[in-house]
């Protein structure tokens, strides 16, 4: 039987946190779509497949690093297989810390990540380049 869309979240969330790229990734459906609406300049607002989201996900684990998450809350829906989730992730880059917050909409069949709408505070990830970047320009 197919893990319940809540232990498929919690599982995203440990490999998250553990920084266990190639687990994250397959927590996903092959043909998944993960849009990011809100999302910084350079950075792709739709992703297709579990493989260029393993690519990603290796390319930012190269850049910072996860700690912790917490704040987590999570919404069942009226559809079974839909679940939307809030936290805010720690973690380090560059010898600074960080928090994102993030809400995602996520579908869950056959205990695989189908589909995913992610949120997270752009205004703070913009402000954190901001920092890191020579003479406060906006880092690529």
């Amino acid at each position: 039987m197919p893990e319940t869309p809540r232990l498929v979240f919690d599982r995203f969330l440990t490999a998250s946190v553990k920084n266990r790229w190639d687990d994250l990734a397959d927590i996903y459906a092959e043909d998944v779509t993960v849009e990011m609406p809100f999302t910084l300049p350079g950075v792709p607002r739709l992703t297709r497949g579990r493989e260029e989201l393993r690519r990603r996900f290796h390319a930012a684990g190269q850049v910072r690093r996860l700690v912790k998450a917490e704040n987590v809350v999570v919404h069942e829906t009226t559809d079974p297989s839909v679940l939307v989730a809030e936290f805010d992730l720690h973690g380090e880059l560059n010898d600074s810390v960080f928090v994102s917050s993030y809400v995602m909409v996520m579908t869950i069949e056959d205990g695989l990540i189908t589909y995913s709408r992610d949120y997270t505070d752009t205004a703070a990830a913009a402000r954190r380049l901001k920092a890191l970047s020579p003479a406060g320009s906006p880092a690529e």
